[in-house]
């Protein structure tokens, strides 16, 4: 009897530690896929400044609100404190078209918080994630288009037939340029297409700073799509961008469907 109650005591230990190991592999492995991902600043060219402590305190203020106004808006906000004084600061944050709320907090707290580890003393700067955009300036920056500086991250994987794998992509990219910018002006598109033979499903992004017009989003895309030829011809899946705007073309689906994108713009490859 002793024996049976031992046994099942060892057997319910058992159960219990591979379940709690399996939970905690589980929520590993989720919150690593899930977490926004650090792509770039624009702070490795810049100089450290001595900022005063009433710019200081404005843009603690600024990085606040963006984070607690992320939870509840469209995914895109700006404001300014201190407009009046020399310790003016301006902030944006712009969260990918597919991604709003909680997460799209998610993103814009984390960047609130690390733009100040990675940018430490300066008084503009800009930080990337793959999910959102951050930004601070002592200058209003509100409705300017902003090319400059920009980054291009090639795939890893290389293209059978790049001079046509090149142009389809072009092509496509464009369709969701005029797409984002004439068709829907949500200044965003996603969509895929199929690219033909056994190459399979191509899938591509774009999106502007909503605080841009149309004009200046178009510009800012074509901008970045003339520089895929000489960053990433070779490769299959590429991402450029700048402060105002972003492109982004893979062979995977890295984006959400949501139902408020605007429909997908038509392309036979």
């Amino acid at each position: 009897m002793m024996e049976t109650k031992l046994t099942t005591t060892i057997h319910g230990l058992f159960l219990w530690f591979f379940l709690l190991s399996f939970f905690i592999s589980f929520t590993t492995t989720r919150a690593q896929s899930s977490s926004p991902n650090y792509v770039g600043d624009d702070c490795k060219n810049s100089t450290e400044e001595s900022l005063t402590s009433g710019f200081k305190t404005n843009l603690n203020s600024i990085l606040s609100w963006l984070s607690s106004d992320a939870a509840t808006s469209k995914g895109y906000n700006h404001t300014a404190i201190g407009t009046a004084t020399r310790d003016a600061v301006y902030g944006l944050y712009d969260c990918r078209g597919d991604v709003t709320g909680t997460f799209c907090q998610f993103c814009v707290s984390t960047a609130a918080s690390d733009i100040v580890q990675h940018c430490p003393n300066r008084s503009s700067a800009v930080i990337w994630y793959n999910y959102c955009i951050l930004r601070y300036s002592n200058h209003d920056f509100f409705g300017n288009l902003t090319i400059t500086p920009s980054w291009q991250f090639p795939g890893t994987k290389n293209s059978t037939n790049s001079t046509q794998e090149l142009q389809k992509a072009e092509t496509y990219m464009q369709s969701l340029i005029k797409n984002a910018t004439v068709e829907t002006n949500l200044l965003y598109a996603m969509g895929e297409f199929n690219s033909g033979g056994s190459s399979g499903e191509r899938y591509g992004l774009v999106q502007c700073s909503r605080d841009l017009t149309s004009d200046q989003c178009r510009q800012c895309l074509n901008a970045m799509l003339d520089q895929v030829p000489k960053c990433c011809a070779s490769k299959v899946g590429w991402q450029v961008l700048a402060p105002s705007c972003l492109i982004k073309y893979d062979d995977f689906m890295f984006y959400k469907i949501t139902t408020s994108q605007g429909p997908s713009p038509s392309f036979n490859s």
